[in-house]
């Protein structure tokens, strides 16, 4: 799923007090942005408010990362790599070939 190519993003930060996957950052931000979140404030507002059964399926492992976790990994990522990865994955979610999706 998406959330197994999101691990594949380069994680900028250094390994020293992570307490959060990049995959699960970049999750919630999609998931939020697709919800409708424009701002990194929309974004923490968002997850704030998925309910704790949710959790598991956007990597959630344990505390919610702030909008301030969030907005700094997003802001150290490599945008072109990020638009890569998204791109190829609705591009094989999206397209058929002979008939076959």
């Amino acid at each position: 799923g998406l959330l197994d190519i999101l691990t594949a993003v380069p994680d900028p930060r250094k390994r020293r007090g992570v307490r959060h996957t990049i995959s699960t950052v970049l999750a919630i931000a999609l998931a939020a942005t697709i919800a409708g979140a424009r701002s990194f404030t929309a974004i923490g507002e968002w997850i704030a408010d998925v309910p704790t059964t949710e959790y598991a399926r956007l990597g959630i492992d344990g505390t919610v990362p702030s909008e301030s976790t969030i907005r700094r990994c997003l802001q150290r990522l490599e945008p072109d790599q990020l638009d890569a990865l998204i791109g190829s994955w609705m591009w094989l979610h999206t397209n058929t070939t002979d008939g076959r999706g």
